[in-house]
């Protein structure tokens, strides 16, 4: 329809910024399943880095805010699958996941020590790549325009 493209690509922008969260879900998942190996591969002081307390609490931190991502993107999933997801929901996964992910890849590559800055490590790639994802489809800080206007 002329004149009916501004208003087409709105409806879209719920849908976009589903797809930056899945994007940034599965990035998350991605970086702690590279870094939960390589703790167990990699030594210090004599000991794998896995056994460390701080790495294992560090891991668990990171799994549960994963999972509970996943669980939130997995509802608006289906919401969406069922057209009935509201602006505020995606821009609430899109917000929440994007920051998750850029947290998980900072814990992650922290966990690497010096290696995680070489790009023969998927965490490097990562860490490189993920910024973006907080600017894609609408800038976080207009996400929680959107959340506060449901309010």
């Amino acid at each position: 329809m002329e004149g009916m493209g501004f208003m087409m690509l709105m409806k879209e922008l719920a849908w976009e910024r589903m797809l930056v969260a899945i994007i940034c879900q599965a990035g998350a998942e991605a970086a702690l399943a590279h870094t939960v190996q390589y703790t167990k591969e990699r030594k210090a002081f004599g000991k794998m880095i896995s056994s460390f307390q701080n790495t294992r609490f560090k891991l668990a931190e990171l799994r549960t805010e994963i999972d509970f991502c996943r669980a939130y993107l997995d509802r608006c999933m289906q919401l969406q699958l069922e057209e009935s997801l509201g602006i505020d929901a995606a821009a609430a996964a899109k917000y929440k996941i994007s920051e998750m992910f850029s947290k998980v890849v900072d814990e992650c590559l922290q966990l690497h020590g010096g290696y995680g800055y070489m790009l023969e490590y998927p965490i490097a790639r990562a860490y490189l790549d993920n910024r973006a994802n907080r600017i894609y489809a609408g800038t976080n800080e207009i996400m929680k325009e959107l959340i506060s206007r449901s309010l």
